[in-house]
């Protein structure tokens, strides 16, 4: 049997439409329908807290107690940022956030959305919602060195740098965010968008913002919220920064401060959270890191031009630092690109989907499709049971039929199928033909197969998780179930804000460390971590940190259970650590990292950074020799804090790399494997020993000035090396690595 209901969404838009007949705000089809969707809701549910039950899938908050919707926009040509503020200011239906180079926040009454069409813009997007990316460490990534000093003029820890970290579940009171000496908090400001009872920062009208150390201990934490009371901040935070809270567990930066933001999970309060935390950094005049570890993987566009990325990118240009999980997909062929030849060319692909028991809020996939500028392409699917009998099919929606919406229900076999597919001819952040398919079905009594064609052009899918509350971030593969079909695979998976053009994509790894007989194991790829490029083909990631079994702090007020590593005692209080994996650990493992090259040198832009993260990068048997613009499974390799500071401390950012003057009396790399270089040495006829630890010789040789020694005849272990030339002699101490 097969039964099929349709209607089109016009219903819930007429009386946008209607008041949009005059204003020519661009919205795209997809971010259409979520608005039609709240606009029904918000009829059916009159009471705002019974609206704010049913509405947890949109970037739908409360705020001074009026149930409000999260979007972003692009002003008018001629409207300026004080314009759009005295407008909005106007309107009690319209809340202004941030704003930078035309690019602005904003949240709008949810009973009161027809205001949408009258902000002064030209392109609205609705708040895409974010999603968490859930000792060793240091060795890695050669942290422990720069802690030392090892061959730097000073040790470095992050003093003078602001840590920005946007996230959920921070526990204000962990003793991994006071100094080393467990005496004086180092959280320099807090905002709690979700908390409603207190003030709320500069502009931006909603939440609870804290500056001094007794009001983060009297909130204790931040809010529970989608997440419930989650721990991933904390987590995170003390990867970038943790003091060590007396067990050695440090962070990357243990020296410097911290700002927190609780993030109201969707886009337009992330970028109120960044201006929020520029602003404090230029109040204290230090430099920022902004961390995030989560990612927008059903919205925007994975190719660094949605107004959210323009955002950040601006914020780039004058001097925030931001780094992103580049996602965990990388075990997961969630992808297909096919380029089409002519108009039988069809592709097939069976779509895997998502036990519905695995999730109490699993729905079914989310099929995103993105062609090239000018080249329709048409998608719908065929409902299988078997091998191949084919017992129902959708049409093949094209996309110059777009900007288009539809809702349908099947019932199959007695199973249903519900699916609604939205498409653009254009979309109007980049031009590019798109389309959009969720699908659920009740049981395992069918399957439901993609079908793709165009006459010509590049299309690329992505299978998602859709859970009902629009939190899912996992993949379900493509899979090629009959011969000619097409299966899927793991490239294409950099989505927002990974992809953007400024931002500082991570990838993960495990993280070499030395086993209790002094072998160096570890270092292969983390299985999860996710491969790029971007749409537009730019690469992702750009260099790859420890992510897997990183041990660092859990809040004490959470409500999830984990496997507990270690605990210590603190002003009345247990306060426990575990190891999570996720490019959500590899993250701040950089962001921490570019807080001591921040240190190192204030001066550095935020290309800078990017150039010398990704020029330092080290390569290894695990990584194999990677070209010089990178791979997108690694990208440039290993961060390596060692000669990330090094490089930092002398950099002229005209010069490569290679062309650096080490002004500084430097062996690297350190800890090496193969080659040891020496710059900086004085000049002269020079002669060279190298000792182990007992005092024995190992090697010897002479005509040393900025070249190298072979060092791979050495056994793992610390050795010291002597320079002598005819004016000095100096000493070295180096690491050996198998």
């Amino acid at each position: 049997m097969n039964i099929r209901l349709s209607c089109l969404c016009f219903f819930a838009l007429l009386s946008c439409w209607a008041l949009a007949q005059d204003k020519a705000i661009s919205i795209a089809q997809v971010d259409l329908q979520a608005i039609s969707e709240l606009e029904v809701l918000a009829v059916e549910y009159d009471e705002p807290k019974s609206l704010l039950e049913v509405t947890n899938a949109y970037p739908v908050a409360e705020v001074h107690g009026k149930v409000s919707v999260g979007f972003l926009g692009k002003l008018e040509d001629g409207v300026t940022e004080s314009d759009w503020r005295t407008w909005a200011a106007g309107e009690d239906a319209v809340t202004a956030g941030a704003c930078r180079e035309g690019i602005a926040s904003f949240r709008v009454d949810a009973y009161e959305l027809e205001k949408l069409w009258e902000v002064p813009m030209e392109l609205v997007e609705i708040a895409s919602r974010a999603v968490p990316y859930v000792n060793k460490v240091r060795y890695g990534t050669r942290v422990d060195s720069v802690h030392a000093g090892f061959n730097l003029p000073q040790p470095y820890h992050g003093e003078g740098v602001l840590i920005g970290v946007l996230d959920w579940g921070f526990d204000y009171t962990h003793p991994m965010f006071f100094d080393t000496t467990l005496s004086t908090t180092r959280i320099r400001a807090v905002w709690d968008q979700y908390r409603q009872a207190g003030p709320s920062p500069g502009n931006y009208g909603y939440g609870t913002v804290a500056e001094s150390p007794l009001d983060y201990q009297l909130m204790g934490s931040d809010t529970s919220n989608v997440y419930g009371y989650s721990t991933h901040g904390t987590h995170v935070a003390g990867i970038a920064g943790g003091s060590g809270a007396g067990l050695g567990l440090k962070g990357m930066a243990p020296a410097a401060e911290f700002l927190f933001a609780t993030l109201m999970v969707d886009e337009a309060s992330a970028l109120d959270a960044f201006e929020w935390m520029q602003s404090v950094a230029e109040e204290d005049g230090k430099r920022l890191v902004i961390n995030n570890s989560w990612g927008l993987p059903q919205w925007g566009t994975p190719d660094g031009s949605s107004l959210s990325n323009q955002f950040i990118d601006a914020l780039s240009d004058e001097g925030v630092v931001f780094v992103s999980s580049n996602g965990n997909n990388g075990d997961v062929d969630y992808h297909i690109d096919h380029t089409f030849s002519g108009p039988s060319d069809t592709i097939r692909s069976r779509i895997k989907f998502y036990p519905l028991n695995a999730n109490p809020s699993a729905w079914g996939q989310n099929l995103t499709l993105w062609g090239e500028v000018g080249e329709a392409f048409e998608m719908g699917f065929q409902v299988i049971t078997g091998v191949s009998n084919v017992v129902a099919e959708s049409p093949l929606f094209n996309t110059n039929d777009g900007p288009f919406m539809l809702d349908t229900i099947e019932v199959v076999n007695n199973d249903t199928i519900i699916y609604d597919v939205v498409l653009e001819q254009s979309h109007p952040a980049n031009g590019r033909p798109f389309m959009q398919m969720r699908i659920h079905k009740g049981g395992a009594n069918v399957s439901v197969v993609m079908q793709l064609t165009s006459e010509s052009g590049r299309v690329h899918a992505w299978n998602y998780t859709h859970l009902s509350n629009n939190v899912g971030n996992w993949g379900q593969d493509f899979q090629a179930a009959q011969p000619g079909w097409l299966g899927g695979d793991p490239f294409y998976g950099a989505q927002q804000p990974a992809c953007g053009h400024s931002v500082i994509a991570v990838g993960a790894y495990s993280s070499e460390f030395l086993n209790p007989v002094g072998t160096i194991v570890g270092g292969t790829l983390a299985n999860f971590s996710t491969y790029g490029p971007t749409l537009d083909e730019r690469l992702k990631p750009n260099v790859s940190a420890p992510g897997v079994n990183v041990e660092s702090s859990l809040s004490s007020f959470r409500d999830g259970g984990y496997s507990i590593t270690n605990s210590v005692d603190f002003d009345g209080g247990e306060y426990e650590f575990a190891r999570l994996s996720g490019t959500s650990m590899s993250s701040p493992a950089t962001a921490g990292v570019v807080a001591l090259m921040l240190e190192a040198n204030p001066e550095l832009t935020p290309a800078d950074v990017r150039s010398i993260l990704e020029s330092t990068a080290r390569e290894d048997d695990n990584t194999g020799e990677l070209p010089a613009e990178g791979d997108h499974v690694w990208g440039h390799g290993k961060v390596t804090a060692s000669q990330a500071v090094v490089a930092s401390l002398t950099w002229d950012s005209t010069l490569e790399i290679a062309d650096i003057d080490f002004t500084k009396q430097v062996v690297y790399p350190n800890p090496v494997r193969a080659q040891l270089w020496f710059s900086g040495l004085p000049s002269g006829e020079s002669t060279w020993e190298i000792y182990d630890i007992h005092g024995r010789v190992c090697q010897t040789g002479s005509e040393l000035h900025n070249s190298f020694i072979d060092v791979r005849g050495l056994e793992p272990g610390i050795y010291i090396i002597q320079v002598r030339s005819t004016k000095s002699s100096k000493e070295f101490k180096f690491l050996k690595e198998q």
